[in-house]
C-alpha cells in the first residue's frame, strides 16, 4: 500500500504534540463552516496516523467522518479514495474518486486516482479503455509525475499500444523511483520494435542493480528476438548456475541453445531435465522440436504423445504432432492426426481460426500431392474471416495453387476478392500486383507494374515485397534493381542484400552476386539461406569446393531438415568425389522434397558417376517431367549425350 511515507513523517512531526498531549482548542471565533473544516483536517490527520500504524478500520472511520464534515473538499475526497483503493474497497473508492474529480476538475491527482482505480478493476479490454481518459487527463496536467505515467503506460501496454506507452514513460525516466519505471519503459520499447533502445534501458538498470531479475529477463527477450545468442546464452547460463534445481529455467536455457543451433548442448540439457522430471512439459515440448528438426520423427512423436497424455485438452500438442510428420513428409500420418484434430475442434465448437489453421495444413498436404481441387476445397472457405479480414495463410496457399496449376486467372480472381476486403494490406497488394502482371490483358499488366512501383516507394516492407514479386515472375533484373535501390535507403539490410545477391546470380552477374553474399555473411554469419546459396554457387561452378563445403555444412547445422540445403551438401560431396556421403544427403533431400527436379537430376548424375546409366537416365527423365527451372535444357543435353550409349549392347 502506498501511504507516501514522507508525508506521514511530516504529519507526525508537526501534529504529534497537539494530538497526543492536549485536546484541540475550539475557538468560539470560528464559525460553523470554519469549525467543521478544522475538524475535518484533524480527522484526516488522525486517519493518516491510524493508516501508518496499520489500523485500517480506524483509519477508514476517521476518513469517513472527515468527508462528512467537509463534503465539498475535492482533495480530501481524493485522499479518501486513495485510502479505499489501498485497502481494496474499490467500488466505494471509485465513487469517492469520481466525486473528487467533480469537485476539483483541474486536480491531476484526482484524475490519476480515478484512473488507477478503474485500471485496478479492469478485467477486459473495455475496462482498460474506460480507465484511459482519466489517466490521460492526469498525465496531460502533470506529464512528469511518475505514478500517473506508470499507470497510463501500463494501460497502453495492456491494450497493445506500446508506442504510446513508450512516449508517456520516456518523460519520467529521470525520476528516481526505483527500477519499475525503466523496466516498463524497456518493455514498451521492445514491443514498439526498438530492441536496441530497450537493451540500453535494461543494461542501465543492471548497472545500478546487477541482480535485478526483471532487467535480466528483459535482456534475454531482446537478445533472443534479435538473435544475439552470444549475449543471451551467458545470461541464461548464469541464472542456471545460481538455480541448479530450477528445471523450468534449465529447459528455457536448452531452448535458447536450440535456437542458437547448438543442438548437442541443448539435447544434453533436455535429457537432464527429463531424467529429473519425466513429465516436464517444457522439456518434452522443446526436445520434441529438436528431434523433429533432426528428422528423428518417431522419437519426436513419442515425446509428443506423452505430452498429449499430460495435456489432453491442448490442441497445440496434436498440431505439433502433425507438423512433425509433415516436416518429414510422412503425409498420411500427418493427415490422420490433422483430421482427428479437426473432428475434435468441431465437436468442442472451437473458434474458427483454430479450424482454419488445421484446414490450411490439410490444404498444404493436398498441394504437395498436386491435388489442386482438394487444396482449394480445404482453404477456400477460410479466405475471408468472420470479421471480414483476409486469412493470409489461405490466400498464400490459394495463390501458390494458381501458380503450380498454371491458372493465373484463378489467382487473380482470389486476389481481387481479398483486395476488396483489405485493399491496404501489404501482402494482398503485392499478390494482386503479381497476378495482374501474369494476366494476358495488357491493361492489367500495366496496372500491376504501377502497383509494384508504388510499393517500392513505401519503405523497407514495400521494397522487399516488390523485389519478391519480380523474383517470382523471374524478372531478376528488376528484382535486383529494386533491392539495390532499397539498399541506398537501408544500407546493409540483410533481407535486401539477400534479394540483391540472389537476383544478380540469376542475371549471371556472378562477381557482384558473390560480393553481396560475402557482405551478408559477414554481417549475419548465421544466415542459412545465404550460406547455402553461395556454397551451391561455388559447387555448381566447380570452384572453391572446400569453402562451399564449410558454408553449406553451417547452413545444414542451422536447419537439418531443409531439403534444399541437404541437396546442396550432397552436390558438393559429389563434386569432391565423396559419393557415399553424396548419396546419403541427396536421398535425405529427396525424402523431404520428393518432387524437386534439381534433387532428381543430381541423383541421376550420381548414378552416371557410378556407371549405372540406365538408372541415371531414369532419374533424368523423371526430373524433366518435374519441369525444372531452365525448361530442362541441361537435362535434355544429358539424355541426348547418353542416348547412343544407352542403345549400345
Amino acid at each position: 500500500m502506498n501511504f507516501r511515507p514522507a508525508a506521514v513523517v511530516f504529519a507526525l512531526a508537526t501534529f504529534a504534540a497537539p494530538l497526543g498531549a492536549v485536546p484541540p482548542v475550539r475557538s468560539e471565533a470560528l464559525g460553523p463552516v470554519e469549525s467543521a473544516s478544522r475538524d475535518a483536517v484533524e480527522r484526516f490527520l488522525r486517519a493518516r496516523l491510524f493508516a501508518a500504524d496499520g489500523e485500517f478500520q480506524e483509519a477508514l472511520k476517521e476518513f469517513r467522518r472527515a468527508v462528512e464534515l467537509d463534503p465539498e473538499d475535492g482533495h480530501l475526497r481524493r485522499e479518501y479514495a486513495e485510502a479505499l483503493r489501498d485497502f481494496g474497497i474499490l467500488p466505494e473508492a471509485e465513487q469517492q474518486a469520481r466525486k473528487a474529480v467533480e469537485l476539483a476538475p483541474d486536480s491531476a491527482a484526482a484524475h490519476r486516482v480515478l484512473g488507477q482505480i478503474l485500471l485496478s478493476k479492469a478485467r477486459d479490454k473495455e475496462g482498460i479503455e474506460a480507465a484511459i481518459p482519466a489517466l490521460k487527463k492526469a498525465n496531460d496536467l502533470q506529464p512528469a509525475e511518475p505514478s500517473g505515467a506508470l499507470a497510463l503506460g501500463q494501460a497502453y501496454l495492456r491494450l497493445d499500444r506500446p508506442q504510446e506507452a513508450a512516449a508517456v514513460l520516456a518523460r519520467v525516466q529521470d525520476r528516481p523511483r526505483g527500477p519499475i519505471l525503466p523496466l516498463l519503459y524497456g518493455e514498451a520499447l521492445e514491443k514498439s520494435g526498438k530492441p536496441e533502445e530497450a537493451e540500453g534501458v535494461y543494461l542501465e538498470v543492471l548497472r545500478q542493480d546487477e541482480e535485478n531479475r526483471g532487467a535480466t529477463l528483459g535482456l534475454l527477450r531482446v537478445y533472443q528476438t534479435t538473435r544475439k545468442f552470444d549475449k543471451a546464452l551467458p545470461l541464461l547460463a548464469g541464472l542456471v548456475k545460481d538455480q541448479p534445481g530450477n528445471l523450468v529455467l534449465k529447459s528455457q536455457y536448452g531452448f535458447a541453445l536450440l535456437r542458437a543451433r547448438r543442438l548437442d548442448e541443448a539435447e544434453k540439457l533436455f535429457v537432464e531435465v527429463l531424467k529429473a522430471d519425466p513429465d516436464s512439459r517444457e522439456a518434452l515440448r522443446y526436445y520434441s522440436s529438436l528431434l523433429s528438426e533432426r528428422l528423428e520423427t518417431t522419437r519426436a512423436d513419442e515425446l509428443l504423445k506423452k505430452l498429449q497424455g499430460l495435456e489432453p485438452d491442448d490442441a497445440d500438442v496434436a498440431f505439433r504432432r502433425a507438423m512433425n510428420f509433415l516436416e518429414a513428409r510422412r503425409l498420411e500420418e500427418a493427415e490422420t492426426v490433422l483430421n482427428d484434430l479437426r473432428s475434435t475442434l468441431v465437436a468442442r465448437k472451437a473458434p474458427p481460426e483454430g479450424i482454419a489453421s488445421v484446414d490450411g495444413q490439410l490444404g498444404y498436404i493436398a498441394l504437395l500431392r498436386k491435388d489442386w481441387a482438394r487444396a482449394r476445397a480445404a482453404v477456400r472457405p477460410h479466405l475471408i474471416e468472420g470479421d471480414g479480414s483476409v486469412n493470409l495463410q489461405a490466400l498464400n496457399l490459394l495463390t501458390q495453387v494458381a501458380r503450380d496449376a498454371k491458372e493465373p486467372a484463378e489467382g487473380l480472381k482470389v486476389c481481387r476478392e481479398a483486395s476488396a476486403k483489405q485493399p491496404k494490406e501489404l501482402a494482398v497488394r503485392s499478390l494482386l500486383a503479381e497476378f495482374l502482371l501474369r494476366s494476358a490483358n495488357e491493361k492489367e499488366r500495366t496496372e500491376g507494374a504501377d502497383a509494384l512501383a508504388a510499393l517500392a516507394k513505401e519503405g523497407r516492407p514495400g521494397i522487399l515485397a516488390a523485389a519478391d514479386v519480380w523474383q517470382r515472375l523471374e524478372d531478376y533484373g528488376r528484382a535486383a534493381a529494386v533491392a539495390s535501390a532499397g539498399l541506398v535507403q537501408f544500407p546493409d539490410d540483410p533481407d535486401l542484400l539477400f534479394r540483391e545477391a540472389a537476383s544478380l546470380e540469376r542475371e549471371k552477374k556472378i562477381p557482384e552476386s558473390v560480393a553481396a553474399f560475402e557482405r551478408l555473411i559477414e554481417l549475419r554469419p548465421d544466415h542459412g539461406a545465404a550460406l547455402n546459396y553461395l556454397g551451391y554457387m561455388f559447387a555448381d561452378r566447380n570452384e572453391n569446393l572446400e569453402r562451399a563445403l564449410d558454408l553449406v555444412t553451417r547452413a545444414v547445422a542451422l536447419e537439418p531438415s531443409n531439403a534444399a540445403y541437404l541437396d546442396s551438401l550432397g552436390w558438393i560431396c559429389f563434386r569432391l568425389g565423396n559419393l557415399e556421403d553424396a548419396e546419403r544427403h541427396l536421398l535425405m533431400a529427396k525424402r523431404l522434397a520428393p518432387d524437386d527436379p534439381a534433387i532428381e537430376e543430381h541423383l541421376g548424375d550420381l548414378e552416371e558417376k557410378r556407371g549405372d546409366l540406365a538408372k541415371a537416365r531414369e532419374r533424368w527423365t523423371r526430373a524433366l517431367a518435374l519441369e525444372p527451372e531452365d525448361g530442362g535444357v541441361a537435362i535434355r543435353s544429358k539424355l541426348e549425350r547418353t542416348a547412343a550409349a544407352a542403345k549400345a549392347p
